[in-house]
């Protein structure tokens, strides 16, 4: 297994132009329990649902536009791999942060709405 640097990664998603500094992507899915007496006493489970959330750190730009509820496509990229992850997210969360020593910071957090698709040109 190769590791691999973070650093020419990318995230685009309309109306966010500041820096992305970090992102992240939880991909989940639900199991639902079917366990009956003809298991004796072992658990049995099933496949359910399946969702994906994400988040991402920027710099602030005054130029952005994201609002809370805001819902495009969004698209996470792995530069030195080609992988890219997509589809379309709601924005559910905005935090801006601001210190005297430092640049004007949001975390920014997105929920998924249908597949997430991953593509690798390799």
């Amino acid at each position: 297994m190769a590791e691999v640097a973070g650093k020419s990664g990318s995230l685009t998603y309309t109306g966010l132009t500041a820096g992305v500094k970090s992102w992240g992507l939880d991909l989940v899915g639900d199991t639902l329990e079917t366990t009956d007496y003809s298991d004796v006493g072992i658990r049995t489970y099933i496949a359910g649902c399946k969702g994906w959330t994400g988040s991402c750190e920027a710099n602030w730009d005054t130029a952005n536009t994201l609002t809370v509820g805001d819902s495009a496509e969004l698209t996470l990229t792995i530069v030195a791999t080609t992988e890219t992850y997509a589809g379309t997210a709601i924005v559910t969360g905005i935090s801006v942060s601001s210190s005297f020593d430092g640049i004007v910071t949001a975390s920014i957090s997105f929920q998924g709405t249908g597949v997430c698709t991953l593509t690798s040109a390799a």
